[in-house]
This record gives structure tokens, C-alpha cells and sequence, in this order.
């Protein structure tokens, strides 16, 4: 089964690349600056292997930013001025990770090795293996930590010790979309996307299933068709969990109950993200939208970016900010998603979400390049 997930999905990406019916992206489009983005630092690390689309990020505990490449280095750096603090080798092929939390950066490899590491100083804290290679970022929390690995399984681990507290796992469709949804932690609810359409929410104590919500059932005639994978980033607030799979829906679902709130018609691999007022998504043509988080009325879409590969739109300040393949960082204003700015990290693809600490946006891009970000007004 997993021979089959892992080759099919390497095919499929590779006929991608060379087919000459691919649309070219979209050219940049003139537009009038509505903010100030100014660059706070850059740095380097390796490289995350942007034909696999590995699911190496970029993550914070408030105070420093943390991030990993393929050749087993995780890396500590300074939230104010990018100074590096620590770097520890695993000695393993990352492919996931860091999740940060509790005081621990915990990575993943592809080998199905998890190594959680003192966010103080680097140090390993203890190494554990789940089975199955892990493409989604672990979710941390003073509990447990929850791995997804590629063939259906969801793991706890002990955040303390790592030894297994509990494992889960289900059925994964023949062929499915590269990578595995990431898990989230809300309360005491672990929240996971399925390859096979479906949200599954279970109880972090014990692995018991809370309930599931189907947001899009598999459907046509062959496989391909079919392909209907909750893979992307998932957003919660107190009651609510938003999700978007491939060939399917975004919705809103209730976070205690599992009930299906609304649903939209929608595509797109890369997941959502929420305020208080929106959900935000990218489409499968890179369109960006926002959607009334109340009813999932679309407010207003930007279809510039068109085949631009663009990752999850994130908010950030009064603007709405996505990567995209070319390593250009798009800025969206929330209140029509009209540019406002744009900045160049440095010409490779950007696949991990940008992430928001306080007033500060950090970006990374496949090919190691990290940087971050302070937006102004224009006076």
C-alpha cells in the first residue's frame, strides 16, 4: 500500500513538471503600495527539497523561531534580530517539523524517527519512532505529541518521555495527494485531516473518537477523479474548526460536536487560516478568497496570482500574506484583498505558511531561505 501512495504521487508530480500543458504563472501585475514592508533580518539554512514538497516550516514559541532541513540539522534563531542560538543534528532525513511547544522542538523523518529537542538549548530530550514516514509538522502540546505519518497512522507520544500513549490509524486511499494533513490540538481535541475527505476529531487523552465530519466524499469513475485529500493546515478558534480539501469544500464545523455549520464549494490542497472575521483560502488556480466566517459568503476574492503555486494565505496586520513559487510574498488587503506590497525572498518556491509572531511575519522558503518581516502604514 504505501509503495503504491509513495510512487504514484512521485509520477504525478514529475509528469507535472515536464507536460507542456502546464499554464505558466501568471506575470506580476502593477499595483499601488498600501503598506510598508520593511525587512528585519535574513538568514540560511539547508534546503528542504522542493520536489518532494517536504513539510518542513518554520515555527515560534513567542520569543524565537525555529526551523530544520533535510540533512538533519534543527535550528534556533532570535525572534528580534535573527541571531542564530543553538543548531543540533539529529543525523536523520528531516522531512517535518519543527513543532514547537512546552519547551520542546519536536521534528519528524522520513524514516519514521521523532526527535524532540530542549528549545532552550537544543539538547536532545528523547528519540521515538512511529510507523510511517511523517510529512505533516507534529502537534505539540504539555501532554503529548501528535504525529501523522503518511500511511493513515495518528500517534501520541508522551511530550515528556516519547514512549506511544495511544495510535489510531486509517484506511489511505491507493493514491492520494503528496504529504498528510497536520494535526492541530484544541483543548483537549486532537483535529486531523484524512486523505480520505474526512475531519476526524479524538480525544487526546486516550485516542477515542470524538466524531468525524466528512467535508467531501471521494467521487467519479477513476482515481484521479477521486482525489479528494484533507491535507492542508487547519484553523480553529473556541468553537469552530475550519478545513478545505482537494475536489471538495471548505467548512465551518463545530469544534464540540462535529456538526457541519456551512459548506462552500471549493478546491485546494494547501489548507485555510481564520481571524475573527474571515476564513481564508487559496484555490487550486491560486485565487485568493475570504469568506464570511459566519456563513462562508465569499467577501471578496483576488484571482491575480493565477497558477502562481500560492501556499496558505495567512493575516498578518490589516493585510492578508501568501508565498508563492517564484519566492515572491503577496500582501492582500483584508478589506477587498487588493495588493498592497510585494517583496522577493529570493527566487525559490515558498511552501511552508508564513507564521505570525506578535507584530512580526517570518517567511521560508524551500530552499532554506528565512526572513522576516514588519509592516507599517504609508505615511
Amino acid at each position: 500500500m504505501k509503495k503504491t501512495i509513495w510512487l504514484a504521487a512521485i509520477v504525478m508530480l514529475l509528469a507535472a513538471c515536464v507536460t507542456n500543458n502546464v499554464e505558466p504563472p501568471a506575470p506580476l501585475v502593477a499595483f499601488t503600495p498600501g503598506v510598508k514592508v520593511e525587512r528585519l533580518w535574513s538568514t540560511s539554512v539547508g534546503s528542504a527539497d522542493p520536489i518532494l514538497r517536504l513539510g518542513i516550516v518554520a515555527a515560534s514559541d513567542g520569543s524565537n523561531v525555529y526551523t530544520a532541513d533535510r540533512g538533519g540539522s534543527v535550528y534556533a534563531f532570535a525572534l528580534k534580530n535573527g541571531d542564530r542560538l543553538w543548531r543540533s543534528e539529529t543525523r536523520l532525513s528531516l522531512s517535518a517539523g519543527p513543532g514547537v511547544g512546552d519547551g520542546l522542538v519536536v521534528v519528524g523523518a522520513s524514516d519514521g524517527s521523532v526527535v524532540a529537542l530542549n528549545a532552550a538549548n537544543g539538547a536532545q530530550v528523547w528519540k521515538a519512532s512511529v510507523n510511517g514516514a511523517i510529512l505533516a509538522s507534529p502537534a505539540v502540546s504539555a501532554q503529548a505529541v501528535i504525529v501523522h505519518t503518511i500511511d493513515g497512522h495518528i500517534v501520541a507520544l508522551s511530550a515528556a518521555s516519547g514512549q506511544k500513549l495511544w495510535s489510531v490509524s486509517r484506511d489511505v486511499p491507493n493514491l492520494t495527494l503528496r504529504g498528510s494533513g497536520t494535526p492541530l490540538i484544541a483543548g483537549n481535541t486532537v483535529l486531523q485531516g484524512m486523505a480520505s475527505g474526512q475531519l476526524l476529531a479524538l480525544n487526546l487523552t486516550d485516542g477515542s473518537q470524538r466524531w468525524v465530519a466528512t467535508i467531501s466524499a471521494p467521487q467519479g469513475s477513476n482515481e484521479l477523479t477521486r482525489l479528494a485529500g484533507l491535507n492542508g493546515v487547519l484553523a480553529a478558534d473556541d468553537s469552530n474548526v475550519f478545513a478545505v480539501n482537494y475536489q471538495g469544500r471548505v467548512a465551518d464545523v463545530a469544534l464540540d460536536t462535529g456538526q457541519i455549520l456551512w459548506m462552500r464549494d471549493m478546491s485546494s490542497y494547501t489548507g485555510v487560516s481564520a481571524d475573527d472575521a474571515h476564513v481564508y483560502v487559496t484555490d487550486t488556480h491560486s485565487a485568493v478568497w475570504a469568506l464570511d466566517k459566519t456563513n462562508g459568503v465569499p467577501v471578496w476574492t483576488q484571482p491575480a496570482m493565477r497558477a502562481r503555486d500560492l501556499g496558505v494565505p495567512v493575516p498578518f496586520g490589516s493585510t492578508v500574506v501568501a508565498g508563492d513559487l517564484q519566492g515572491y510574498v503577496f500582501f492582500l488587503s483584508k478589506k477587498d484583498g487588493s495588493i498592497v506590497a510585494r517583496v522577493s525572498l529570493g527566487g525559490d518556491p515558498i511552501l511552508a505558511p508564513p507564521i505570525v509572531v506578535n507584530d512580526t511575519l517570518v517567511v521560508l522558503s524551500s530552499n532554506g531561505d528565512l526572513a522576516a518581516y514588519k509592516l507599517t502604514p504609508l505615511k
